[in-house]
């Protein structure tokens, strides 16, 4: 639906005193729209109202390439969602000096002012902290997630809905102020200004309150766990959320537990245990051999090691098995981490199942594997499960699709 007049306006080759700006395409956009986009509006032009389906105007073109003129004043012009002409401008950091309708809102109560300190654009000596979205996230908290509220800031317990202060997002960005004292702040979920601090390792000097917790028992030595910040020589590896996870528990998920750490047994509600947490991310020491320990469903260490990785050189240990007789070769086979030479095919679950079955349906099987002809209890065989059964034995295995 384009017309002869859009691709002359995308092109700058319109006549002048063309008058046919509203002329629209199947999407409405119309030919200033597209002259607008290209920067060649005529000086003078004053159709910025002009809308798409949308409700997207010339001017949020003009603003959003950064060519609307100096004496433009109609901020106001909004989207459908309530998305202004400012806000487009702000985002792009290029409001006039001296605007001040900061509390124009979208859709969502988000202002010219949040928008602007996204792009940080906001000028100096500001002052309407206090302006909220729907969520209550203010245009402080905005500036605390990028680090630059103005020094002397003191409006730290603005809150949003869920009760995360401003001093939350400065914690989490490292932009407290190095005199802050309001660690005792705390979201609706009890979470603390240190917990977000923690994290990032910016703790204040002496600090030594590791088990202040929130609702769940989440404390301070976990944030700081996850981010990798516990001091040298911490020992309260114990200490528990009220899901059992510990903060070994959050260290080692992170490969963030110390040289020499032997307590792989902590575990949580579930039984699942240090060391579980460790091998699901790949963190477990060289040498580690406590494969055995196991979760409440049966499910060992080394099932979850296997899950990403090969189990180490020389590793026997594979008929461990859950509580439904899933071994860590059944995982191993699923993942097509077995060694090579793998003999013991016939380890098989309690409907039967082999990791033969299992690395067949996932076709992890080695060259010149033959027993096809092992099965469930259900009487299933091995070559059924495959599609390379049919090419290399001859049978009727499973056909693949290529297509």
């Amino acid at each position: 639906g384009e017309t002869v007049a859009h691709a002359a306006a995308a092109a700058g080759r319109l006549p002048e005193g063309f008058s046919l700006w509203g002329l629209a395409d199947r999407r409405g956009e119309t030919v200033a729209h597209v002259a607008a986009l290209a920067g060649r509006l005529p000086e003078g032009f004053s159709r910025w109202g002009l809308a798409d389906r949308r409700g997207e105007t010339v001017a949020h073109v003009a603003a959003r390439t950064g060519r609307l003129p100096e004496s433009f004043a109609q901020w106001e012009l909004a989207t459908e969602g309530g998305w202004t002409v400012a806000h487009e401008a702000a985002r792009r950091g290029c409001l006039p000096r001296g605007f001040t309708l900061w509390e124009l809102a979208d859709g969502k109560g988000r202002t010219v002012a949040h928008e602007a300190t996204a792009s940080g654009s906001l000028p100096r000596g500001f002052t309407l902290w206090e302006l909220a979205d729907d969520k209550g996230r203010t245009v402080a908290h905005e500036a605390a997630r990028r680090g630059c509220l103005p020094r002397g800031f003191t409006l730290w317990e603005l809150a949003d809905d869920m009760g995360r202060t401003v001093a939350h997002e400065a914690a989490a960005s490292g932009s407290l102020p190095k005199r802050f004292s309001r660690w005792e702040l705390a979201d609706k979920n009890g979470r603390t200004v240190i917990h977000a601090a923690a994290k990032r390792g910016h703790f204040p000097e002496g600090f030594s309150r590791w088990e202040l917790a929130d609702r769940n028992g989440w404390t301070v030595a976990h944030a700081a766990a996850c981010g990798g910040h516990l001091p040298k020589g911490f020992a309260r590896w114990e200490m528990a959320a009220e899901s059992g996870w510990t903060v070994a528990h959050s260290a080692a998920a992170r490969s963030r537990l110390p040289e020499g750490f032997s307590r792989w047994e902590l575990a949580d509600r579930k039984g699942w245990t240090v060391a579980h947490a460790a091998a699901r991310h790949g963190n477990l020491p060289k040498g580690f051999s406590r494969w055995e320990l196991a979760d409440e469903e049966g499910r060992t260490a080394a099932h979850e090691a296997v899950w990403g990785d090969p189990l180490p050189e020389g590793f026997a240990l594979w008929e461990l098995a859950d509580r439904n007789g899933w071994s860590v070769a059944h995982e191993a086979a699923r993942w097509g981490n077995l060694p090579k030479g793998f003999d013991r095919w016939e380890i098989a679950d309690k409907r039967g199942w082999t990791a033969a079955h299992e690395a067949a349906e996932r076709d992890h099987l080695p060259e010149g594997f033959t027993l096809w002809a092992l099965a469930d209890y259900t009487g299933r065989t091995v070559g059924e499960c495959s599609w390379r059964f049919g090419q290399t034995a001859g049978g009727g295995g499973r056909r693949r699709n290529d297509d």
